[in-house]
């Protein structure tokens, strides 16, 4: 959608579509080798490439890479599909377009544009009555934009379109990280969470939907991913889990942790009675703060890998940010059970 209007440009990430393919694995001997190689000398002291310490930068560029590779495929896909499906009803692609498109637009009603306005209201911070013909051009875009998009679905299904273009793979050892589900599972979901954030809260529904849709099939990983400045329980919180771990209920611990409206000071040792916990023991852990180090080499690992922000997941290896739906994690772990 093209436009210069600064109220409109406000609004385009709104529609924003983010799409996530997996891909064969790494060889991992190979990219140990390939840290430990030298790249540099000085007076004969060699520098490798794990000196440099950006593989978080590293990372983080190769994913932008394969998603502005994906973005510009997927646009070439759509052009392909209008361009054969226009041969096919012997007409042009603007033709088409018209008929299945821009006829089944209508301009937005003074309700609709009210509504949005409201919603918006804070970011705009103009007048209703300045911006009217502004928000009436941008909804009837947002209305093509979602019929083009529908039409292309159709096309797309009537279609035989394989995507081979594939994701980078990250290796996340798992070590001795919380964990559940059959050792041997196919699909490993590495999570790297926040007990403080709403958005990992929100996430965890989604997760028991992925252990309902695939029983057996997945091996889920705990990672603590504390973001201290913004959430300052969330180290705290992080420890009494592992505290509670010690006496065999890491995971119930886990789960009242997310339950819970608040997380403060004085909400750990209240949810370690609940559990039925010894309190004496739990509370001795948790002052002498017995797992930091734990928590903290989880969240040096996380810098590392690229999980910046909570939540990150990486589904044997491959990225996915933010609290996602089911249907995300799902194209990953279908294409993971099927190529086994």
């Amino acid at each position: 959608m093209k436009t210069t209007s600064p109220v409109i440009n406000g609004f385009v990430g709104m529609l924003a579509l983010s799409f996530v393919f997996c891909l064969p694995a790494q060889d991992s001997t190979a990219e140990d080798q390939q840290k430990q190689a030298p790249v540099a000398t000085v007076n004969g002291t060699p520098i490798t490439e794990a000196d440099l310490k950006i593989g978080a930068k590293l990372i983080q560029l190769e994913q932008d890479a394969y998603q502005a590779r994906l973005e510009a495929l997927e646009e070439v896909i759509s052009e392909r599909l209008l361009s054969q499906e226009a041969e096919k009803s012997n007409t042009t692609v603007e033709e088409l377009l018209k008929q299945h498109v821009e006829s089944k637009l209508s301009d937005p009603s003074s309700a609709e544009v009210e509504v949005f306005y409201e919603r918006q209201k804070a970011r705009i911070n103009r007048p209703l009555e300045e911006v009217r013909p502004q928000l009436e051009q941008f909804l009837k875009d947002m209305k093509r934009q979602e019929a083009r998009a529908a039409y292309l679905t159709g096309l797309r299904e009537g279609s035989e379109v394989k995507i081979l273009l594939t994701a980078p793979r990250i290796p996340v050892e798992i070590g001795e990280s919380p964990q559940r589900g059959p050792s041997d599972a196919p699909v490993t979901i590495v999570e790297f969470s926040d007990f403080q954030c709403p958005f990992c809260k929100r996430a965890q529904s989604t997760l028991a939907e992925v252990q309902e849709k695939y029983p057996g099939q997945v091996k889920f990983v705990y990672k603590d991913l504390p973001l201290r400045e913004i959430h300052p329980q969330a180290q705290p919180a992080a420890e009494a889990a592992h505290c509670a771990g010690d006496q065999g209920k890491y995971w119930e611990y886990h789960g009242a942790l997310f339950a819970a409206p608040q997380i403060t000071e004085a909400s750990l040792p209240e949810i370690a009675t609940s559990l039925e916990l010894d309190l004496t023991a739990f509370q001795q852990c948790l002052d002498s703060r017995k797992h930091q180090a734990k928590v903290d080499a989880a969240f040096a690992q996380g810098m590392e890998v690229g999980a910046a922000s909570t939540p990150t997941f990486f589904v044997n290896g491959v990225l996915l940010r933010g609290s996602q739906p089911i249907e995300s994690f799902s194209k990953v772990i279908d294409e993971e059970l099927a190529a086994r």
